[in-house]
Formats: C-alpha cells, structure tokens, sequence
C-alpha cells in the first residue's frame, strides 16, 4: 500500500471505532419521538374575549409563548404547530406528568402586584344547609351578613373604589392563609416590568420563585414598598393572591421574591411561566391525549422489523450479483448505519418513524452509490486495465456524480429540517446525517476494503 491507502485504511479503523464506542456508551442518550417514545398530545383553542379578542397576529404570538415555556421546560423536539386558524397542536414527546405540563403551557401566567385594601376572613359564604326550615333562615341570613361586610369594606376605601375592578376580590391560593377576602387597589406593578424569574429558597429553607425587574419596575416598586410600610402588598397571579406580605420597608434594587408552600417542581413551573410571558389570548384544552408506551414498542417493533427485512434482501442482493464486491458494499452499509446513529446521538436529535424511514431510504441510496461505482470499475476492466488502475479510475469517474446526486438530496434534507416541525424535520435530520454517512462509506470504506481485497488477489498472483 503506498502512503495514501494506508492513511484511508487507518481512517476507517479509527472512525468506526470511535462511532462505535460512541453509541455504545451514549445509547441511552437517543431520543426517541412521541410515536416511539409516547408522551402527550394537547390541542388547544384559543378564544375570543373582550379583554384579549383574537386578532390577526394572535395565534403567532401565542406559539411564540408557547415555544417559550416548552423550550424552558426541557422537552426534547417538542411539536408545536398550528391547526386552522384558531388551533395550536402541541406534542410533547416523554412527559412523564401530562398534568403539570398541561398547566405549564394552559395558564395565563399573568402576575400583578396590588395593594391590600382590607381584607376578611371569609372568602365564601357559609354552605346551605337545608335540612328544616328553620336552617334556611339562618342561610338567608347569613348571606346578607356576607353581602354587607363587603359594602363596608367597600364603603371604607370609596376614594378608590372607581379603580378597583368590577369583582374586586380575590380568594388566597393554598397554602397560605385559605379563605381570606381581599379588595384589592389598583396595579402598582405588572409583569411586564420582569426581566428575570428563577428558583430560589428563602431564609427559611421555603421554596420560592425570586424576580428581578427592569429599571422602570425597580422604580414603581421602590415607590409602592415606601409608600405602603406596615400594609400588605398582594402578588396577584391569574387574578389569584398567591402572596400578601406586610411591607417592612423600602426595597430598592429590583428584586422581590415569592415564597410559600411550594414544591421544587411547582416553583420551577412558576418561574417558567413568569419568565416565558403570559398568554396574548385565553385557551382551553380541546383534547388532551395520552400516548402510552405500548404504542411506542409496537411502533419501533414494526419500524425495525421492516428496516431489518429491507437491508436483508439489499444485502443478500450484493451478494449474489456482485460477489466479493457486494461483501465491501455490505460491511459499508453496516458503516453508514452505526454513523447514522452515532451521528443522531451526537447532535441530540430526535428518532421517530419518519426518521427511520429515512435512515432506510439512505440504505438504498448507500447501495445505489456502491452500484454506480461497482458499474464504472466493470467498464474499466473491460477496457484492459488492470484490477487496481481500474479500481481508481473506477472511483474517481463516479465520485462526481456520487457527489452531485447527495448534494442535491442534502439541499432537499435541510430545506425541510429548517421550514419543517415536528416528524418532517426529524426526518430531515435523520435523512441528512444519513447522507453524509453514506458518502462517506461509498468513498472512504468501499474503497479501502476494495483495495485491501485487490491487494491480497495480486499478491496471491
């Protein structure tokens, strides 16, 4: 072997080697999509009201929103596109809890702060209890006692009932104090002035959600806390008070933090939502499915079943027609698919049943390139040469075309990866790391085991 064939020689060895223990070691680092993996599969439908009417750009921004929170989630190729004018699909591929996510990406996320006005202790009033007539008067009574204790409170701060909305109360959310009343002054603050949310602890060791605002929240914020010492300021989120502390003086810089009963995975989920933005429109959940994993194994079972069936009769093929030659061309095969996966691990990318009929489509491209190649050596034997001169005369007539025919398939494969979603782009991946495998098992490993075989012949000779 002159300087040239042994470095292609030792190229192969070196890279199959590497891709090999790669996919070894990082095989459980495959993502697999939603047909495969299973997962959850949400429609949701966006709705027209009088605070949020759907306009041209609404569904626009709302998948904007969407990739947002989702992206921060940490779901792996996530579908998220839309359906009609008015419908957003979102598949989520491996979600272990539909619930949360579905909460993640279904609120509104919109936080408020607010100053406590008064407050009483009852949020709701007394339940009926209708066992005798007696019982009924002293609910009918109990509900006027109700009724009036908000007009008083009402009464109390009528300088600024004009700037309390039309329903000024809001019921405490769990885990603090549960069925207190609040009427509640206008916005001192929205979220629209955070710039930052993150998980963090309290003094105390209580999970909590700390936020951090841009230069005109700092200063409305500095301006309420100096304003309200010894009052209570409400962190509304989704016109819900998760939070009213008493201000203990003025907090200047631009930070605040919500603290309660959280868990790790319920502040995660807040600060997602705060940081990600509320939604431009209010949706509800038109269907919400679940694929199990059943269907995943029974999806992969299949795919392999039939890639397995494919390369077979593709190989026994090579063999048969062209013997020795279709023995190159089958270890190349078996090349540009440990590339492939070894390739898909690398880049983090998602295999679904799209993807796998791409990587069998780049079978059959794999072999067409061993064909062509296989076809141009024949025509240079015919012409007298010898096996070696015809096996290079053979490689370079071909590798232009070989070159010209997955250039123009890659184009195809990253037009439909940059402008696809979802299965259309896993397949674009799948199908353009396929390409690059195969060219180079056509150009490199063919012609290295061709030569090795070529060489021994002569030597034997």
């Amino acid at each position: 072997m002159n300087r040239a064939d042994r470095f292609r020689f030792w190229l192969v060895i070196l890279v199959v080697a590497a891709a090999g223990c790669f996919a070894y070691f990082e095989k459980d680092n495959l993502n697999l999509g939603l047909d495969l993996k299973g997962g959850a599969h949400i429609v949701l439908q966006a709705k027209d009201t009088p605070e949020n009417p759907l306009r041209d750009d609404s569904i626009d921004r709302l998948l904007a929103v969407l990739r947002n929170r989702i992206d921060q989630y940490g779901v792996a190729e996530p579908i998220i596109q839309k359906s009609g004018s008015d419908r957003i699909i979102v598949d989520l591929p491996g979600i272990q809890d539909p619930a949360a996510a579905l909460e993640l990406i279904g609120r509104t996320a919109q936080m408020d702060f607010r100053e406590v006005i008064d407050s009483t202790g009852m949020a709701t009033p007394p339940a009926p209890v209708r066992s005798n007539y007696d019982s009924d008067i002293q609910f009918v009574n109990a509900q006027e006692r109700w009724r009036q204790a908000v007009e008083q409170i009402s009464n109390a701060s009528a300088d600024l009932v004009a700037k309390v909305p039309a329903n000024p109360g809001s019921i405490v959310a769990p885990g603090e104090e549960a069925g207190r009343f609040y009427l509640l002054g206008p916005v001192l603050l929205s979220g629209k002035d955070l710039v930052n949310a993150e998980v963090q602890p309290d003094s105390l060791g209580r999970m909590g959600v700390s936020l951090e605002f841009n230069s005109e929240g700092a200063r409305l914020f500095e301006n309420a806390t100096a304003r309200l010492i010894g009052k209570q300021i409400a962190i509304v989120l989704d016109n819900v008070v998760i939070s009213a502390p008493v201000v203990q003086d003025r907090i200047a810089g631009g930070r605040a933090q919500i603290t309660g009963r959280f868990t790790n995975e319920e502040a995660g989920r807040l600060a997602i939502m705060l940081k990600a933005g509320a939604l431009p429109v209010a949706v509800e959940i038109a269907e919400n499915r679940s694929v199990g994993p059943s269907l995943g194994a029974d999806s992969i079972k299949q795919g392999l079943e039939a890639g397995l069936f494919g390369a077979a009769m593709v190989l026994v093929f090579m063999l048969l027609y062209y013997q020795f030659r279709g023995l190159a061309a089958d270890v190349a095969l078996a090349v540009t698919v440990l590339l492939i996966f070894a390739g898909l691990i690398a880049f983090n990318a998602t295999l679904t049943l799209p993807g796998i009929a791409g990587i069998i489509l780049t079978l059959g491209m794999a072999v067409d390139g061993n064909v062509l190649i296989y076809e141009r050596i024949r025509e240079e034997r015919n012409t007298g040469k010898t096996p070696m001169a015809a096996l290079d005369s053979g490689f370079r007539k071909a590798l232009v075309t070989i070159l010209d025919s997955n250039i123009t398939t890659l184009i195809a494969a990253l037009v439909l990866f940059y402008f696809g979603s979802g299965s259309v782009r896993g397949f674009g991946v799948t199908l353009s790391v396929g390409l690059v495998a195969s060219v180079f098992a056509n150009i490199v490993v063919t012609r290295a085991i061709l030569q090795l075989f070529v060489k021994k012949g002569e030597a034997k000779r």
